[in-house]
C-alpha cells in the first residue's frame, strides 16, 4: 500500500532557539530551585531544633528568676515560635513534594503568630501589674483586640478554605478528612 505523508503542519519540526533554551534552561532552573528550597528547609529544621533546645535549657533559669507562671508563659511562647518555624518548614516540604503552594499553611502560621503575641502581652501585663499607665493599658488592649480579631478572621478563612478546592468545587469526601486539596 501507499504510505501517506502527514500534512506539513503535522510533521515534527526541529525545536526553535526559544524552545531549545526552554527545554534546557527550565529543568536546570527547577533543579536549582529545589536545591535552594532544600537548603532553606535544612536551615529551618536546624533553627527549630536550636530554639527547642534553647527553650528547654532556659526554662529552669527562667523558673528561678521569674517564677513559675512567667517561666511557663515564656516556655509556651518559645514553643509557639518552634511551631511557627516547623509550619514554614512544612510549607517548604510541601512545595518540594507537590511543586505548588497553598494558602492554608500561611494562615496557620499567622494564627500561631497572633496567639504568640497575645501570650507575650499577657506575660508583659502580669509582670508590670498595676504600673501601667492608662494610655499604655489602652494601647495593650487595642493590640490584644487586633490580634484576637486577626485570629477570628484567620479561623473564618480556614473554614472557607476547608470547604472548597482551589477551583471552587467541593472536594471529594476523602480530601476533606485529610485537610489536603
Amino acid at each position: 500500500m501507499h504510505r501517506m505523508e502527514p500534512p506539513v503542519s503535522q510533521q515534527p519540526q526541529a525545536p526553535t532557539g526559544a524552545q531549545h533554551v526552554h527545554q534546557t534552561l527550565v529543568p536546570a532552573l527547577e533543579a536549582a530551585d529545589a536545591i535552594v528550597y532544600g537548603l532553606v528547609g535544612v536551615v529551618f529544621l536546624l533553627a527549630a531544633l536550636g530554639m527547642l533546645g534553647y527553650s528547654l535549657v532556659a526554662f529552669p533559669t527562667a523558673l528561678r528568676n521569674t517564677g513559675f507562671a512567667l517561666a511557663v508563659v515564656t516556655l509556651v511562647n518559645d514553643l509557639l515560635l518552634v511551631m511557627i518555624i516547623m509550619e514554614v518548614l512544612r510549607t517548604v516540604l510541601s512545595y518540594l513534594q507537590e511543586r505548588a503552594t497553598s494558602l492554608q499553611p500561611f494562615l496557620f502560621i499567622a494564627a500561631i503568630s497572633a496567639t504568640r503575641r497575645i501570650l507575650a502581652i499577657g506575660a508583659q501585663m502580669s509582670v508590670t501589674g498595676d504600673t501601667l499607665s492608662p494610655d499604655k493599658f489602652r494601647q495593650v488592649m487595642i493590640d490584644m483586640g487586633a490580634n484576637a480579631g486577626a485570629i477570628l478572621a484567620i479561623a473564618v478563612a480556614l473554614y472557607l478554605l476547608a470547604g472548597r478546592t482551589s477551583d471552587g468545587r467541593e472536594p471529594p469526601e476523602a480530601d476533606r478528612t485529610s485537610g489536603r486539596f
